[in-house]
């Protein structure tokens, strides 16, 4: 008995509503097949073997014992963005309120 190995196809096009065009994992070659057609098919241009499953559509949600600190990248630098505005315009809001008051009052003299 002879051992196959089955290959799936990842590289996808959607060409229309009911079709997609994917490409052989042997040859390379592109395959146009119906857009509800999932399983094992033969390449038209190879004769291989080859596995197209449906891509699931559903979100992975990770549980928090799977949670890293790298993951924080993509939080990161927005936070920092973020802070370093707020902590600009504190500072910026201190300078004109401290010349507000210097003004109302006068230079020279202290309230």
């Amino acid at each position: 008995m002879v051992e196959r190995s089955l290959v799936c196809c990842t590289k996808t096009l959607i060409v229309g509503d009911s079709v997609v065009e994917i490409e052989c994992p042997h040859c390379d070659e592109d395959i146009e097949l119906d857009g509800d057609e999932f399983g094992l098919f033969e390449c038209p241009y190879c004769e291989e073997e080859f596995l197209w499953e449906q891509e699931s559509s559903s979100i992975e949600i990770k549980p928090a014992a799977d949670f890293s600190v790298s993951d924080l990248r993509y939080f990161v630098p927005p936070a920092v963005l973020i802070g370093g505005f707020i902590i600009v315009g504190l500072i910026l809001l201190w300078i004109v309120m401290g010349f507000g008051n210097a003004m109302s009052c006068g230079w020279q003299t202290t309230c």
